[in-house]
């Protein structure tokens, strides 16, 4: 029984595991937070993060079932710049 998660390049690099792709044990109540912060992340990192459930957009506290996909990526976020 696991969870399959997958780590933005950039973020992977920061993770206590140093991979890119972890497979985590399912446990009831697990929530990607809990993933996350298990892997060196806290809430203030959280807010600049996407979490993907089964490829869809889902929120860090949302439970998980066996065998769920979960995706970290970071938030990009852009606006309209100034030209000179």
């Amino acid at each position: 029984m696991s969870v399959h998660v997958k780590w933005f390049a950039t973020m992977a690099k920061r993770t206590k595991s140093k991979q890119p792709t972890t497979e985590v044990d399912y446990r009831d109540g697990l929530t990607p937070f809990d993933i996350f912060e298990a892997e060196g992340f806290s809430k203030v990192d959280a807010e600049a993060v996407v979490v993907l459930v089964n490829d869809a957009q889902s929120s860090m506290d949302a439970p998980l079932a066996d065998g769920d996909r979960v995706e970290f990526l970071v938030s990009i976020q852009g606006g309209a710049g100034t030209r000179p």
